[in-house]
This record gives structure tokens, sequence and C-alpha cells, in this order.
């Protein structure tokens, strides 16, 4: 009967498998009220979160996609100074910095993922992005594969034009600290973070987090505290300013001096 219907279109297994799929959809239909429609999670960051946490990460929050203004007038204005030293790739692709959207078309949410310099290893490249790997694959099992793009580079480690910090400042990871770090929490300021940029928004979520859900008891932000000021052996930090043409961290790579002494790194 089945190879008199379309003869020349499909083969007998096919049609085979066509007719099951048809039966379970009908099953599906009748029994709607009784059988769950989907299995997967809700988009949530709380899910996202847990998700990160599950392959490795030590935090991880979500930010929707937005131009930086102040952020790039900020920049413009440092840039202008010739506070970035030779670091001239800085001056380059300013626009998709400023804007992930003009970085991956059609990005609506960026997944900011931290991991503490314990577990980063020799090459925290290569650590981070492995994680980073990992968690795109569970989203994708979780969500569908249309969640990143299939067309542009979405994933990230200090290997894009893109204002990393101050997305982990929007992602509620944390503020960035007179030393001009990210500083966690309580994490403190030796993190590395990483980006997933993703295709769909986030759902309204309001579960606190279990790294940030005691954080109202710790104070936000410097304050008084002069520290890292005072510890910094170049005065690279001056006058709320990073001057990376007088920070050895910038010329040798050797210098934590500034977040050594972080309060939150104790």
């Amino acid at each position: 009967v089945l190879t008199r219907m379309m003869p020349c279109k499909y083969s007998l297994n096919t049609m085979y498998s066509l007719c099951l799929r048809s039966f379970y959809l009908i099953e599906m239909v009748m029994y709607k009220d009784v059988l769950p429609i989907s299995t997967h999670l809700k988009l949530t960051s709380t899910n996202i979160y847990n998700l990160a946490i599950e392959v490795g990460f030590d935090d991880c929050g979500t930010a929707s996609v937005q131009r930086l203004d102040k952020d790039a007038q900020f920049m413009d204005e440092w840039l202008a100074q010739g506070l970035h030293g030779n670091m001239d790739y800085l001056e380059r692709n300013r626009d998709k910095r400023y804007d992930p959207s003009l970085l991956v078309p059609g990005a609506q949410t960026i997944v900011v993922c931290l991991l503490h310099f314990d577990k980063s290893g020799r090459d925290y490249h290569r650590t981070v992005k492995s994680l980073l790997y990992k968690l795109e694959a569970r989203l994708k099992e979780e969500f569908g594969e249309q969640i990143v793009s299939q067309t542009h580079q979405h994933i990230f480690c200090d290997s894009a034009p893109m204002l990393e910090r101050r997305w982990c400042v929007e992602a509620g990871l944390g503020f960035i600290g007179k030393n001009h770090q990210l500083i966690h929490p309580t994490l403190g300021s030796m993190v590395h973070p990483g980006e997933i940029v993703i295709n769909l928004p986030i759902m309204t979520d309001t579960t606190p987090l279990p790294l940030r859900e005691d954080t109202e008891r710790i104070p936000r932000g410097c304050a008084d505290c002069q520290l890292c000021l005072e510890a910094c052996p170049t005065g690279a930090l001056r006058n709320d300013v990073w001057d990376a043409t007088q920070c050895i961290a910038y010329t040798t790579h050797h210098c934590l001096e500034c977040q050594l002494v972080c309060p939150y790194n104790s």
C-alpha cells in the first residue's frame, strides 16, 4: 500500500518512518494534557548558570546585547591620549568593540563566564575556551542549534574586539575596581572571563544565584581603599586612569601588585 501511494518519490523504509512519525504526532495531540510538550529547560539566567557550573566555571551571568555608549566615549578619549601604548589593535574595530551585534549578527544575549586563576592552567585561553565549547554543546542540547550563530564566531576569550570587563559588570558578575580590574564580590579579581554570544533573548528570572545571594553583606566598590594605587610601583593607576605605557604588566607581563594587595583577593 505504501509503495503504491508514492512509488517514485519515497522508499518503503522512508514511508514507514513517516507513518510512524505521523502516528506519534497524532498521539501527542490526543494526549497533550498528560504528555509533556517539551523536556528542554527554559532559557533563563539560572539555567544557563547551572550549565556553566556543570562544565567547570566558577560563575556565570547574562546580559542583553546593546551598544556601550558611555564606554565608547571613555575609550575613544583614552585612546586619543595615547594611554594604550603600542596596543594599536585597540584602535581597530571600534564599532564592533562597542556593539557586539556588529561582531556577531543576530546577537541578543552575552553569556559571560568566569574561571579563577587557580583553575586556568598555563594557558588560560585554551582552558577557558575548552569550557566554553563544552557549555556551547550543552546549550545546543537544551535549547537547539539555533541558539548560536552558524556563520560567525561567537565564542571568545581575550580573542576578539569586546569590552570583556564591562560585559562582566553588565552580567552582574562584579564591578571595576580602582586597579581597573573586574572584581567579583567573592572570587576577587584573579579571574579569567570568557563569553558566548547567543541569538536568543533570556527569559525574566529573579532566582538568586549562589555566589551572589549574600553579596549585599559584602561592600560594593572600593570605597576609601587606596591599597592598589599605593602598591603600583610606577604610578600607572594615576588619576583614575590606567596608563599602559607605565604599567609593568603591559611591558613584561610579570606584575600583579595591584591585585595582590586587594582585600577582595585575601
